[in-house]
């Protein structure tokens, strides 16, 4: 097909069923009997891999793709592969020609450098950040998701794996550090009037190497008083730091080639928030009839699992389960078909059309201790974790839950904590 390679460079006998070959932009491989594919225009690394004697092509575009060198196919794929990407053959060659177990990197993508330090220095890394549109915008790290999305600087998009994020459309500088690119994952189903909980980015330098790591972690010493013992680890297969602004942990990470690892060439940016907006949810107040709502109370200590970062339907506790079951964990079920459980401040609060089953499930002692959980499954499939509390103080209130709510309660044969 192409005259590529010299006489010892010769592919191992194709003894492996398949059919690899390319047709449009995909590379087509088979696994398990499954056929699966490799997106080439998203081509991001490519390694030569021998496992157990076995020879791999290792390519990743979103996901990671052990090609099999002695697939049927293979030897009729590799030089169309080698001719638009230019991988390195004498490497490859010499290490499918061995039987010990290595890994090398033949090709990876060459990226442009996407971010840039900033001449003039900057110290309102704790306040939010600068979007450079046409009439600079700041944005601090407490604008809710549901304001972002009326700022108009950005679009929503989806993901190779249907998983949906907002991207802005333009730089953004973060202190001193200016980076193309900056973005979040987004889901209309989840809270929406709290700050944006983390925001994401991946630098490259021109040489698509660790010195995107190695700049931004001079910028940021600098910058943000920090020792480097409080601030990470930096080991040889792998580089992080972070640093805490009043509750924004800001940290970047680079990963290089070892063992199962491998070297992308980029430095992950990740901006976490955690502060607290407790006071936000808290403020609100669901009102219940006193004459329809129906109350049962459990006279036992459980701890309430629900987190309202990341539980939309986590409100403050109704101020008719506080004076009715003085604040005691409590289930309600409202007239309009609604029903809640409660902690301490908090309640969780569900339309009894969307549960299948709600769960008890005794774990007995072992290694660890015993306990109990409750959890309500929903009928997407979702398990929600509702509360943890001493073995068996739940097992008196099966019954009297079914009752209320008129769900089906399971539970199941407890299990050791080993």
């Amino acid at each position: 097909m192409f005259n590529l390679f010299k006489k010892n460079d010769t592919f191992p006998k194709e003894t492996e069923p398949g059919n690899i070959h390319i047709a449009d932009d995909r590379l087509y491989y088979e696994n398990n009997d499954y056929m699966e594919s490799v997106d080439l225009s998203l081509l991001k690394y490519a390694y030569i891999e021998v496992l157990g004697e076995n020879p791999y092509l290792f390519l990743f575009d979103y996901r990671q793709h052990y090609i099999p060198v002695r697939q049927q196919g293979f030897s009729k794929t590799y030089p169309l592969l080698t001719k638009r990407f230019g991988f390195d053959d004498p490497l490859f060659f010499k290490t499918i020609a061995g039987k010990k177990e290595e890994k090398h990197r033949i090709w990876i993508a060459q990226k442009a450098e996407n971010y840039k330090i900033s001449a003039e220095r900057h110290t309102d890394y704790e306040d939010g950040f600068e979007v450079q549109c046409a009439t600079p915008l700041f944005v601090s790290w407490d604008t809710t998701y549901e304001e972002f999305l009326k700022l108009n600087i950005g679009h929503l998009y989806q993901s190779e794996f249907e998983t949906n994020y907002f991207k802005i459309d333009y730089p953004v500088r973060i202190g001193s550090l200016q980076v193309d690119v900056l973005e979040f994952y987004y889901d209309k189903n989840e809270r929406q009037n709290i700050g944006v909980q983390s925001y994401f980015a991946t630098l490259y330098a021109e040489s698509n190497t660790d010195e995107s790591y190695y700049d931004l972690r001079e910028l940021w010493l600098e910058e943000i008083p920090t020792t480097i013992d409080d601030a990470g680890y930096e080991r040889e297969d792998q580089k992080y730091l972070t640093f805490d602004l009043g509750g924004i942990g800001l940290s970047i990470c680079y990963t290089y080639d070892v063992e199962s690892q491998y070297d992308d060439g980029g430095t992950s940016l990740m901006i976490n928030n955690h502060r607290d907006y407790a006071a936000t949810i808290l403020s609100g107040n669901l009102e219940l009839n006193p004459e329809t709502t129906q109350i049962l109370q459990f006279d036992t200590l459980l701890d309430f699992q629900p987190d309202y970062k990341n539980k939309a339907n986590v409100i403050a506790q109704p101020s008719l389960l506080k004076r009715k079951a003085k604040h005691r964990p409590a289930v309600w079920l409202a007239e309009d078909n609604t029903f809640g459980f409660t902690g301490d401040q908090y309640a969780i609060l569900f339309e009894r059309d969307n549960v299948s089953q709600i769960i008890v499930q005794n774990v007995l002692p072992a290694k660890g201790g015993g306990y109990v959980e409750l959890f309500v499954r929903l009928k997407s499939g979702d398990l929600v974790t509702i509360y943890y509390g001493e073995q068996q103080s739940l097992d008196r209130y099966v019954h009297p839950l079914q009752e209320l709510l008129g769900i089906e309660i399971e539970m199941p044969e407890p299990y050791y904590n080993c």
